[in-house]
């Protein structure tokens, strides 16, 4: 009886083990279907983006920004930001802009001067160390190259691929920034901010990648 019991063990151990064998092959084999689905459907979209019609990349990169996908988002905007193409790279900060949401403004220290953008970061919310800080802003309503903040004044103006960021506010809490477009996708500049007629400094970058 004993020996019946345990043969009867075994069986149910090797058919139970051969089962999950078997569960994970079919689960790996579903999985490996689906990556594949998924990258195929990635490179459709980068078919289009390679196209040589400027026109027909722009319109890819606005209705790839406005995805629910992150990850189509993301190569819309490595796409558009990379190129050689500065009628795409405007375009691709405009669709950026335009798609509303958040971004993040990054300030680096370049000594004392920069005490008082600090001071001015804080004022508004951001952190910082004393060396570098961050501030995250909401992108206004959009206005030809303009995206307002409150009193319909520009926070953000767009021309060419540089951008013109302003606070506005009283002389302790205005800051104003011109920033450049560089060949990574980032935005950078000097940053003013001060009072009593004296203007502190420090650098400001925005990641459009992000």
């Amino acid at each position: 009886m004993n020996y019946l019991k345990l043969v009867v063990g075994v069986l149910f151990i090797v058919l139970n083990s051969n089962s999950i064998v078997l569960a994970q092959k079919s689960s790996f084999e579903e999985f490996e279907a689906k990556v594949k689905a998924a990258a195929g459907e990635i490179e459709k979209y980068q078919r289009v983006l390679q196209n040589p019609d400027v026109r027909i990349q722009y319109q890819a990169v606005q209705f790839m920004l406005k995805s629910r996908d992150p990850a189509l988002q993301r190569i819309a905007k490595e796409h558009a930001l990379f190129s050689t193409n500065p009628v795409l790279r405007n375009s691709s900060i405009k669709a950026i802009l335009d798609a509303g949401g958040n971004i993040r403004l990054q300030i680096t220290s370049i000594g004392e001067a920069s005490a008082d953008v600090f001071r001015w970061l804080a004022q508004e919310g951001g952190s910082h160390d004393g060396r570098t800080g961050s501030l995250i802003f909401k992108i206004g309503p959009a206005r030809e190259n303009c995206w307002i903040h409150y009193n319909d004044y520009c926070r953000f103006q767009l021309s060419g691929t540089d951008v013109l960021f302003r606070n506005h506010g009283s002389s302790s809490n205005s800051a104003q920034a011109s920033l450049k477009l560089g060949n990574d996708g980032v935005l950078r500049g000097i940053i003013f901010s001060g009072r009593n007629g004296k203007a502190g400094k420090a650098q400001l970058s925005i990641d459009l990648k992000e």
